[in-house]
């Protein structure tokens, strides 16, 4: 390798391995805080719930909950099949549609073939 290159790629390097290690200690440090922020979480739904309410102000911000949905496919050649013979292609993504699935269950009072359904009441907290 040329002299003149050399020191270049030797501090690149030394750069990228420096980038990586303050990354991987900024995703460990994350993880702490993502955990105490998903039992925080855990415990305002819990008071909510205790209250028989759905949403609490405070001076910072308000808690309240909120339902989130998620259509997942349990069996992909079901599902496709179950697409194809009754023209359901709105239903197709990579993933099914959760709002395909969504009209289609309230329609049906039923999921499509191979499809999953999952609702959790969850919080959120929005600031002032």
């Amino acid at each position: 390798m040329s002299e003149a290159l050399e020191p270049l790629v030797d501090k690149y390097i030394k750069l990228r391995d420096a980038k990586a290690k303050a990354t991987r200690q900024f995703k460990d440090k994350m993880a702490g805080v993502d955990a105490v922020l998903t039992r925080m979480e855990g415990t305002l739904l819990q008071k909510l719930n205790e209250l028989g309410i759905e949403s609490a102000r405070a001076v910072s911000g308000t808690a309240y909950k909120s339902t989130r949905v998620s259509a997942t496919v349990a069996d992909w050649d079901q599902t496709l099949e179950f697409i194809k013979e009754n023209g359901e292609w709105q239903m197709l993504e990579r993933r099914v549609s959760k709002d395909a699935v969504q009209q289609y269950r309230e329609v049906h009072d039923d999921l499509p073939p191979g499809v999953n359904w999952r609702e959790e009441i969850v919080v959120n907290v929005r600031r002032s």
